[in-house]
């Protein structure tokens, strides 16, 4: 072994020598630990062994280092299937990067590369990820558009019931007063003005209702099933609500019906029915009032299995920009109720919902002259 070898291998001490006393067959030879060198291409391990009459000699033994390399790369071939192992030279130091602890030798990992494919398990799972954060983004903005437009509909909802609600409580306060403390003395102004309390509250009886039977329909509570009944007693009994609130308007109802649809059974649920009756009813006296043919028409016509109810008045009728907005509840602000007809957009959006519920339909339908026209659709018994 050449001295700079063994020099490298061991260098000068700092101290005490970590050296190892033999046996007693070799009683006063001390050893130090077998420590890995190159000689050329050879890789060693080599101790010193001195003895207590001073000599000094190296013992080593020989490493079959191809050997080696290959059992050690094959260790690591599924991780690092282009690693190689370099050499390092004595005198390197012992701090290089990826050096082996016990040989002089460093791992060079080699190229790494990931293959992602279309059926590999990393893009099955970089795919599961990204959709999983895309349906979050979307649930999120669904919640967000969802929220927003609760919001509007609440305060829109709040504007429109408090604006119809204080006109006629005003009405009644002011009338109330008036009437108790005997400042109506003429008896043809005080019976107006108990008619003008009667129509108040026939308004504030129905704003009520129609809230009401929306907030249930909101929580999922459906009408009773339908039932089949006759056509023409249903109408029959169910209209009189409907012609008092077209005389009050000074409106006159008119039901058209032929003799052969009287027996015709229709599938209805008789309250929720007739609560839709009356908001297209209600509807058309407040949108025709003042028109020169003061009748609202309610007619009955076949359409293959459903039977349609009709009611057509003779007002203005409905332009396409608000027909657009016809059934979406409290569509309507308190300016456009001042400016227009008294209400807060939701007979309609409610009677849609009822109708539906009973497994009919309603829909607006262009009159052919001026006017306008709703079809309460209803299926055939």
């Amino acid at each position: 072994m050449s001295q700079a070898a063994m020099n490298a291998a061991f260098p000068e001490p700092q101290g005490e020598l970590p050296l190892t006393t033999l046996g007693a067959h070799d009683r006063g030879v001390t050893v130090s630990p077998m420590v890995p060198v190159w000689m050329g291409d050879e890789l060693l391990l080599v101790r010193r062994a001195e003895h207590a009459r001073g000599e000094v000699e190296m013992q080593g033994a020989w490493l079959d280092w191809p050997r080696i390399q290959t059992l050690l790369l094959e260790e690591v071939k599924d991780l690092l299937p282009g690693a190689s192992l370099v050499r390092v030279e004595a005198g390197a130091g012992g701090l290089l990067e990826r050096r082996l602890a016990s040989l002089p030798v460093r791992l060079v990992p080699g190229p790494v590369q990931v293959e992602v494919g279309r059926g590999s398990p990393v893009a099955w799972s970089l795919g599961v990820a990204w959709g999983a954060v895309l349906l979050a983004l979307v649930a999120v903005g669904f919640l967000l558009f969802g929220a927003l437009s609760l919001s509007e509909r609440r305060a829109a909802f709040v504007s429109a019931v408090t604006h119809e609600l204080r006109t006629p409580l005003t009405t009644f306060r002011m009338y109330a007063e008036m009437l108790a403390e005997g400042m109506v003395t003429d008896e043809a102004q005080r019976r107006s003005y108990y008619e003008t309390l009667h129509r108040e509250s026939n308004r504030l009886a129905h704003l009520v209702e129609n809230v009401l039977a929306y907030a249930r329909l909101e929580r999922k509570r459906a009408p009773r099933e339908a039932e089949p009944v006759e056509l023409g007693s249903f109408l029959g009994d169910n209209l009189h609500r409907s012609e008092e609130r077209a005389r009050e308007a000074g409106m006159r109802l008119v039901l058209e019906l032929e003799e052969a649809l009287e027996a015709v059974p229709v599938l209805v649920e008789p309250s929720a029915a007739e609560q839709v009756l009356f908001n297209l009813v209600d509807n058309a006296c407040k949108y025709a009032r003042g028109a020169e043919d003061s009748r609202i028409h309610v007619r009955a016509e076949r359409r293959g299995s459903w039977v349609a109810i009709l009611v057509a008045d003779h007002g203005p009728g409905v332009s396409r920009t608000d027909a657009r907005n016809l059934f979406e509840p409290f569509s309507k602000s308190s300016e456009r109720a001042a400016e227009s007809a008294p209400g807060v957009g939701l007979g309609l959006a409610l009677s849609r919902r009822l109708a539906r519920a009973m497994g009919g339909e309603l829909r607006f339908e262009q009159g052919r002259g001026p006017g306008a026209v709703f079809a309460f659709l209803l299926r055939s018994g």
